[in-house]
């Protein structure tokens, strides 16, 4: 097994990537290891963490052996890289990546496909793809512009430089720097613990109309917004909120 999935009593899932010796590059069967644990998740869960066993890496890239022995045709009769690399961008549920050491080519891509990514202090992020005559496979050219805009992206992803925490903080690539991978994994669970005391309804919409927002324009966001919005007022978890609102507030 490349990866090992835990719960705890809070309905927090943690998936840690757990290939050490290949610092957790993505090749096929580790995608396809990670989708699977994806599709496996409880229909409870509030909140996935994703983090790594290897301080050294989240994910440095992807296997550079399967790119070398792959042709055009081949990659493109076979689907080669297919809708479970997306997997957790497909994800309902709010999700947080917990990175530390390299988060490279795929491994960005993943950490961007988050809603969330807390780093420790030696985090470097990157797309390093360009260095070996190919591109981001997995959507980073999408992700990255839609988080720093067009200008930074081309800039990131056609010198193939690195990133590290500070600067991926101010360009708002990441949400928290710690000063360590303990204290890192802790504001992660932080984040989630307060997350999961939420409605589930509600995160999950929150995240839907978010997602919305990158894809439609202003108007069409704020009209799909509204309804979104009213469709809540069905759920038991808006007669709970208000309710306990309003008899704590008599």
């Amino acid at each position: 097994m490349l990866t090992k999935l835990f719960y705890d009593e809070k309905n927090i899932a943690v998936l840690t990537l757990d290939n050490p010796r290949k610092l957790n590059a993505l090749s096929s069967e580790f995608v396809a290891e990670i989708y699977g644990q994806i599709s496996s998740l409880k229909e409870t869960t509030k909140v996935l963490i994703i983090k790594s066993s290897n301080p050294k890496a989240f994910a440095a890239g992807v296997n550079v052996q399967e790119i070398h022995d792959n042709t055009y045709e081949n990659a493109y009769l076979n689907n080669f890289i297919d809708q479970r690399w997306e997997a957790v961008a497909n994800l309902k549920i709010p999700v947080i990546a917990a990175v530390s050491g390299y988060a490279l080519g795929g491994g960005f891509e993943l950490a961007l496909m988050c809603d969330i990514i807390v780093a420790s202090k030696n985090a470097t992020f990157g797309f390093p793809e360009v260095n070996l005559g190919i591109m981001p496979g997995m959507g980073g050219t999408q992700f990255l512009t839609r988080t720093v805009g067009m200008k930074i992206a081309s800039e990131i992803l056609m010198t193939g430089r690195f990133v590290k925490a500070e600067e991926a903080a101010e360009l708002g690539i990441i949400n928290y720097i710690e000063e360590n991978d303990v204290d890192m994994e802790r504001k992660a669970h932080e984040i989630a613990e307060e997350i999961a005391k939420k409605s589930i309804m509600s995160t999950r919409i929150i995240k839907e109309a978010i997602r919305l927002s990158q894809d439609v324009g202003l108007s069409q966001g704020i009209k799909s917004e509204r309804q979104m919005f009213r469709s809540l007022f069905s759920t038991s978890f808006k007669t709970e909120g208000t309710e306990a609102f309003l008899n704590k507030k008599k």
